[in-house]
């Protein structure tokens, strides 16, 4: 089928070409280094792709997405399925919001790690999967310059917890 490409203000966030490599990278490497990943976040994400490769992993008990825009969702599942796709995944369900072990929370991530975060929402592995900081895309420049919401974020890591921030392309 055609290449679909998922676009913010312009800017190309995800290709359905290339959706593997870019997902299993920014996943895979901090879920298998660390020694039992239990509780995940992912910051973004909202098509549902790095959710998908999350819970590929048998020792996840939670995965919970902060995506600020709800739409980005709901666009993704009509449009993009196949990137929200958990049907092959077993005990997951077809569409991985779904799963018993994910939870979608719809705000600001920096509002959820500074103001809101609790102690007991400590995560194993942190994922970044927010808007490329090279976009010049005011807001997510903010997220990866942020002083206190960088510190906030390692502050929601357990002691052996993993953070995974996408810089980029090298």
């Amino acid at each position: 089928g055609p290449n679909r490409l998922l676009m913010l203000d312009g800017v190309i966030q995800s290709t359905l070409f290339g959706d593997a490599s870019y997902h299993e990278s920014i996943v895979h490497p901090a879920m298998f280094t660390h020694s039992n990943p239990k509780r995940v976040a992912i910051v973004g994400g909202g098509e549902g792709a790095t959710l998908r490769e999350v819970l590929k992993h048998e020792t996840v008990e939670r995965a919970v997405m902060i995506e600020i825009d709800e739409s980005v969702v709901e666009l993704a599942r009509e449009y993009l399925p196949e990137w929200s796709d958990c049907s092959d995944i077993d005990a997951s369900s077809e569409w991985c919001f779904d799963d018993e072990r994910a939870e979608a929370k719809f705000e600001d991530a920096m509002t959820y790690f500074v103001d809101t975060y609790q102690r007991e929402d400590e995560y194993d592995i942190i994922i970044m999967d927010a808007l490329d900081p090279n976009d010049g895309v005011d807001f997510a420049t903010y997220l990866y310059t942020s002083d206190s919401y960088i510190q906030s974020l390692y502050k929601g890591l357990t002691q052996s917890g993993i953070l995974v921030v996408q810089v980029g392309e090298i």
